[in-house]
Order: structure tokens, then sequence, then C-alpha cells
């Protein structure tokens, strides 16, 4: 094997993102790409395992206890609380047949969404159940019974008074009217900032915080961005989709990393080639100029880095990280340091429970519900903001037919919304999982028996390393160094939302602009596409003030 291989384009890492754009460069662009992934797996964040006997597998890997605890960084998250003992679980077969997410995942919009679009362009295609249904859980305070409610499609809220519902809808139909320059121009304005101007009622306020929180994976609304959360509002209509008909999904066997694992098929398919368990050491920089990438040499007995070359070069890697491998001294450094200190991790805090059979039932909620529970946590409590939890269960997603686990099983999920820092922080994951479990007991009068086991995973960074709200996302090429190019949720100054869908959206905008190519306007529909430019400092202040009010779901 040379020494000096030469691709026409390396990827640093085997995300969606990587992947995504790999296989549009192979097969729309006949290039010979190589994808190099550090971890023995692909997937990066989209990490996802099917238990078989007393193991697991991800991506062909069979993993028992202690292999799989180890694998879980790789997703960027770590495990926190099980019962029984993990080692337990898996001596016992207790996840055998099921499939699960590290650090757990959603899908916004399933196969209407814009990572499928990508998919079908491509040629490949995976299952992406649906929710069914919307449930709200009124809490009332710790130890407190809470009352349930399901939402009917054009039925008001149970829960909200009659002026609370009125005005919930009238600023959600404002919302889904706005337009991709009214989500431009309000990228550098806080979302908390944002609602208030609005002057809405309290109950509307609360409603919308969660939707919030759910969709960006951050619980404060003043470090979100409010054109982040009007895009997901915005595409609701345009989609004809919401959360009573169904906008959150699932994947089916093997979970969310069969979305990778198709794009690398194409990959394949087209010449290209994936390396895993193959750390980048190095982007290599010549006069301003990508010229490839140092690995560690396997091929020799003096361990001598490898070279390989490459004139264009895509990191995946997220913009904290990036200069582990990227040469800080072709960066100004205000940028660099903005990127190191200031952006933050928006994560996930996600509960797996494998249980012997239906739960939602016993409190009134549909089986294939999203299930939203504001406010369990009390302001002084010192939480960033005050956390919301959002519950479903998996295996009745796609009316009931989503190929998760044994026929019967059931999979339920609690998710919640925290910083990275939180995550980091046993006291306040502990105290989450607690109000968690301890309303779940109150609420199923059989939980504990029907519960076989549970596994929570806090991923500080699940969705994600997001700029401070007045910074723009990094974008995919660099203005500084000459063939480096950069894909991933949070890369792209026109990009909007995250996780899978802006990964996706992401690979796209990063191919466009390596190969002046026009993916973006013929692979996405309208409503998937990024914002346009706007000038600096640019916003709409009265924007949404007179949307006329809604006629229900």
């Amino acid at each position: 094997m040379s020494a000096f291989q030469k691709f026409d384009a390396i990827v640093i890492g085997a995300g969606v993102a990587g992947l995504g754009a790999a296989a549009l460069l192979a097969k729309d662009h006949g290039k010979r790409v190589l994808v190099l992934e550090r971890a023995p797996f692909i997937g990066g964040r989209t990490l996802s395992y099917v238990g078989k006997g007393n193991k697991v597998t991800a991506d062909g890997i069979e993993m028992d206890a202690r292999a799989f605890r180890k694998s879980l960084p790789y997703a960027h998250c770590y495990l926190a609380k099980c019962d029984p003992p993990i080692e337990v679980i898996f001596d016992k077969g207790l996840l055998d047949g099921r499939t699960f997410e590290a650090g757990g995942h959603g899908l916004f919009w399933g196969n209407k969404g814009r990572v499928d679009f990508l998919m079908k362009h491509l040629g490949v295609s995976h299952n992406l159940p649906l929710n069914k249904g919307l449930g709200f859980v009124k809490w009332a305070g710790e130890d407190q019974p809470t009352t349930q409610y399901q939402v009917g499609k054009g039925q008001p809220y149970k829960w909200m008074s009659e002026e609370g519902y009125a005005s919930t809808m009238e600023h959600l139909t404002g919302m889904a009217t706005s337009t991709f320059d009214d989500m431009a121009k309000l990228m550098r304005t806080p979302l908390q900032g944002w609602l208030e101007q609005r002057n809405m009622h309290p109950e509307a306020y609360s409603y919308i915080k969660v939707l919030a929180a759910s969709q960006t994976a951050q619980a404060e609304p003043a470090m979100t961005p409010t054109g982040d959360f009007l895009g997901y509002m915005s595409i609701a209509g345009q989609i004809r989709m919401n959360l009573v008909s169904g906008s959150v999904a699932t994947a089916d066997e093997p979970g969310c990393i069969a979305i990778p694992q198709q794009f690398e098929k194409v990959v394949l398919a087209h010449g290209g080639e994936v390396w895993r368990d193959t750390p980048v050491k190095g982007v290599l920089i010549e006069d301003g100029r990508v010229v490839g990438v140092r690995i560690k040499g396997d091929d020799n007995d003096y361990e001598v880095d490898r070279v390989i070359l490459a004139d264009q070069v895509i990191c995946t890697i997220p913009p904290k990280y990036m200069f582990k491998v990227l040469p800080r001294k072709w960066f100004p450094q205000d940028w660099v340091a903005t990127l190191e200190q200031k952006f933050w991790g928006a994560g996930l805090l996600t509960g797996w429970y494998g249980m012997k059979r239906a739960q939602f039932p016993d409190a009134g909620i549909d089986e294939g519900s999203f299930v939203y529970m504001p406010g369990i946590t009390q302001p002084d409590e010192g939480f960033i903001g005050v956390v919301d939890m959002v519950m479903c269960d998996f295996t009745a997603f796609g009316g009931g037919k989503a190929k998760r686990g044994p026929e019967g099983k059931r999979e339920y999920l609690f998710s919640t919304a925290l910083t990275d820092e939180e995550m980091r922080n046993p006291q306040k994951v502990n105290r989450v999982i607690e109000l968690c479990e301890a309303w779940a007991k109150r609420t199923f009068p059989n939980w504990e028996q029907d519960k076989e086991f549970c596994i929570w995973t806090p991923g500080p960074e699940a969705y994600g390393l997001w700029r401070p709200v007045g910074v723009d996302r990094p974008d995919v090429k660099s203005p500084w160094v000459q063939g480096l190019y950069f894909a991933g949720d949070q890369y792209g100054r026109r990009l909007w939302g995250g996780g899978v869908d802006g990964a996706s959206l992401s690979a796209v905008m990063c191919v466009d602009k390596m190969m002046g190519s026009n993916f973006e306007e013929q692979i996405m529909p309208a409503y998937h596409r990024g914002i346009p430019e706007i000038n600096e400092g640019a916003d709409l202040k009265d924007w949404g003030r007179t949307a006329p009010a809604a006629q229900g779901d």
C-alpha cells in the first residue's frame, strides 16, 4: 500500500453529514472519496444497538456490557443510572431483540424530513415511523398527582383557560406563517426576549416554551435563537404535519444508525472508501491550502504517521473540537477562542425503559402519542431554566408497526433538555431522574412490576454544540484555508435546526459549495432549504403581532 495515497476528497467523520456529503460527491460528481472514522463503527451521534442474547451489536460490532459502556462516548453520552446494573441487564439477556439508541434520538418529520429526501436522491431508504397523537401532563408539583390529557385534532386544550387557548392559537398561527426572511432576521434574537415582546397569555408562553425546548433541546429560551425555533413552527403548516397527526419519528431496526449505513452503501458502490478505527492526527495545510491529512501508520515498524493526500477535506468534528486536527495558526485567534470557549452543548438526558406491556392507556393516553410535561423543576433548584420533560413509546410509532422490539414488549423513553454543564453534574442528572421515576410510579399503577430494566444515558452534546445567540454558525466553506470545508448539524451560515435534520441539509450545502452544484434546490423542497443571507444586525421587532387566530390544530 502506498505511503502517499491520493484521493479527490477526504471526509473526517462517518456520521450523517460526513457520509451524506461523501455519497453525493461519489455518486453525483464521480469523486474518489475517503471517509475516515475514529470509532470502530460508523454513525457518530446516531449510534444505535440491537440486542442479541446477552450481547448487543452496533454496525456489526458485538459488545458485552463493558464494551457497550466504552462505546457510548463516541455518541457523546455516558451511562448513568441502570436498574438492574448494566452487567445484570446483559447477563439476563434483557436487551434481546430490542433496538435502542445511544443517548436517545428523535427524527423530525419521519419519511418527510430532510434526511429522507437526501436518501431518496441517493437511491436508498429506511423506514422512519412517526408518532400519532399528542398527550399533555399538567404538573402540580413534586409528590402531587398530575392530570393527563389527550389532545384531539381541532379541539381546545383542556388544561388551558379559554383565554389561554385563544392566545396560544393566535401566536402559533403567527409562527406558522413565518417566512425564511423572518427566520433569518431573528437568528440573532434570543427567543426569551422575542416571546416576551408578544405579550402572550402565561398559559400560551408555558406551552410554546416547552415546544421550543423539545425542538431545539435547549430548556432556556434566552439561549435559543428565535430563528431556529420559528423554522420548526413554520414548516409544520407547509409539510401538513403536527404533533397530533405525527411529526416525530424513530427508525426501524437497527435504529438511527441505519441512516449513515445507507449513505455508506452509496459511497462504496461508487468507488469510495470508508476506514473505521482510523483517527485523523492532523489536517495538512501548506501556503493556506489543504494538501491532505495525517493518520497513524500501521504499515511500518517505526510508528511513522501516514500521509493521505487530497486537495479537498471536509471536517465534521464539532466546532469546539475541530482544532484537535486543524492547526490554529491558519485561523483568526478570536474565531478560534469563540468556538472553543463560547460554543456550548445542547444535551438530552434520556431514560429508556423496557416494559412488558403498554403503560399509556392506564393514564388515558393513546399509545402512539408524544407526551409533554412542562415545569417539573422549581426556578430555585439551580438549573439554567425550568426543566421540561417529554415522553413517548417508540414501539407504538407507525401505528404500532415500528420494528423496535419483541412482539408485545414496549420501549418507553423520558427525554429532558439540559445544557452540557448540567449534564455533567451528577446531582442535577439524578434530580431529574428522581422526578421522572417518581411521577411514573404515581401515574402508572403497574409501572414497577411491568418494568424489565431502565438505562439512563445523559448526552451532554446530544444535539450538537450550539453557538451563543448573536454568533453565526461556522460556514461550510473556510474563508481562510483553500480546500477546507465543514459539514454537520452546526455548520452553515444559512443552516437552521440541528440533529439529523440539520446534518442532512449541511451535507448538501457543503457539496454545493465544493462543486458549484445546486442540490439544495434539486433535493430539498422549499421548506427544507436554508435561510437567505441577511444584513448584520437585522431584526423584526414587530413581527407577528397581528397574526390571525387559528381554528384549532
